[in-house]
């Protein structure tokens, strides 16, 4: 494998800063360290080279300059004449444009498999180009190259608490306080007003304590925006910089999502200034909608709804899916789909047989996942749902999903770039299925729910769901069964 760093990836690897240690310093550290422990290559390329140059400290770049020569340089690669107007650029392209374009250049050509920077605008170039599966943050890119090479990663947690538990000190909190504190209002205040009301809030901590990610809730009933029903609003929803990118973002929305389900909530909103693009875009991949209406500071207005009415019936199952749920299905076709243990664990870590006893909770991965397996069918289509059956030990259906498409393919390399940052199965286990035939068939889908209590098999055999202990995806068939399965599963658990 081989990884192109940008410029802020390889000053924070190298430490290079006159007053102190870089901020990135730990991470990209721990980035190369792993980097060259399994293996992978790690490149810079000219436009970082170009970009040092411009740097107007003689001594920072005189000692740019020397480190530069210890790394992998690429060569340049001609640009494709529409990757600019696909990245969303505009001509005459700044100096700082022409050398992130450099770099969408070398993603473009294949020269490398990653693109690991810490600049959020050019993660959004790349997605906008379609290279969205292949640029990460440095966070992101470690807990990735982890699974994808076989080393211990525990996946990160979400705890519940009360807003008195958190400390008015915590770092996630700067940011905000300086974004929301005007002359006539104040964070603190309000936060001292939040934590007095012993507010839900949920939490990602580090393992060594800080907060990456944070939300607070409050639940109105004044139909706030014309939002009718008891409605949940996300006060705060933050992840620290240096989490972003790594699905923080994505498994504190579905602690979210799962917390308005669990309370009844008819529907969900939040407020956010238009440069927090990030978040709006992470909300419209889960089904929240834009507003015409602002809010009192300027703020764009999302809603989700959690509650379909008699005028959602055209919406396809997948679009359903995304609009209401998780958890929310149509169901018009299923198929059960067995699972070995240790991949259950993997996908479904939540789930487990035996969970810690004293660990935080709700924890598990996020919403959006992967599934790899030999199966010959050719029959899976968007919207379908997915029976997880958890095979060996338990010999029942554990949870649901939602497919998104499913693609027969036919080479190692191409399997990790369509799952991108998926679930990820270690590299090894991936060509080991290629050792045993030509393909291997990539399931995208999201995550609905855990099945609570599970389907074991006697109910399965007795439902007509399958005929014996199924070995590979199978189709429900049976009408009876297919009657069995909309009622446990059309209406929200």
């Amino acid at each position: 494998m081989k990884i192109l760093v940008d410029t802020n990836v390889f000053i924070a690897a190298e430490d290079i800063s006159r007053d102190s240690v870089h901020v990135n310093a730990e991470l990209a550290t721990e980035f190369v360290s792993l980097c060259r422990r399994v293996g992978v290559e790690l490149f810079v390329h000219p436009a970082t080279r170009d970009d040092i140059r411009r740097t107007d400290d003689q001594d920072l770049r005189r000692a740019s300059e020397m480190k530069l020569r210890q790394w992998g340089m690429l060569r340049e690669s001609p640009t494709p004449f529409d990757l600019a107007a696909r990245a969303g650029y505009t001509r005459p392209l700044s100096e700082n444009d022409q050398s992130d374009l450099q770099l969408l250049t070398a993603l473009e050509s294949r020269s490398v498999d990653l693109l690991v920077t810490e600049d959020r605008g050019l993660l959004r170039r790349a997605a906008r180009a379609g290279l969205e599966t292949r640029a990460i943050r440095l966070l992101g890119s470690i807990d990735y190259l982890k699974q994808l090479f076989g080393e211990l990663v525990t996946p990160p947690a979400v705890e519940s608490v009360l807003a008195y538990e958190i400390s008015p000190d915590e770092g996630i909190l700067s940011s905000v306080r300086d974004e929301y504190t005007t002359a006539g209002d104040s964070f603190d205040a309000w936060f001292d007003k939040v934590r007095g009301e012993h507010r839900e809030c949920r939490v990602i901590r580090t393992p060594s304590g800080p907060i990456q990610g944070l939300a607070i809730y409050k639940t109105e009933v004044d139909h706030p925006f014309g939002i009718q029903g008891k409605t949940l609003k996300i006060c705060t929803f933050k992840i620290a910089p240096d989490a972003v990118g790594a699905k923080r973002g994505e498994l504190l929305l579905k602690a979210t999502l799962q917390y308005a389900n669990a309370t009844e909530m008819d529907a969900i909103y939040v407020t956010l200034f238009e440069r927090h693009t990030g978040l709006a875009n992470l909300l419209e991949r889960f089904g929240f909608a834009q507003l015409e209406e602002r809010s009192s500071r300027g703020e764009i207005v999302y809603v989700k709804s959690m509650r379909p009415d008699e005028f959602e019936e055209e919406l396809s199952p997948l679009d359903f899916h995304i609009k209401f749920g998780p958890p929310a299905l149509k169901v018009r076709r299923a198929f059960v789909v067995p699972i070995q243990p240790e991949y259950h664990d993997i996908l479904f870590p939540e789930a487990a047989i035996r969970p810690s006893m004293f660990g935080p909770e709700p924890s598990g991965n996020a919403i959006l996942k992967a599934y790899l397996c030999r199966s010959p069918t050719t029959l899976l289509r968007a919207g379908d749902a997915l029976l997880f059956y958890r095979s060996h030990d338990l010999s029942a259906v554990t949870a649901i999903g939602v497919v998104e498409s499913a693609e027969r393919i036919f080479e190692p390399t191409a399997v990790r770039e369509r799952v991108g940052f998926r679930t990820v199965y270690p590299d090894s286990e991936i060509r080991a299925m290629f050792s045993r035939g030509p393909f291997v068939l990539t399931i995208l889908f999201r995550q609905d729910r855990l099945v609570n209590p599970v389907w074991g098999i006697n109910e399965l055999k007795h439902r007509g769901v399958v005929r014996s202990a199924p070995q590979s995806i199978v189709q429900v068939t049976d009408n009876g069964a297919m009657e069995w399965v909309r009622d446990q599963l059309e209406g929200q658990p």
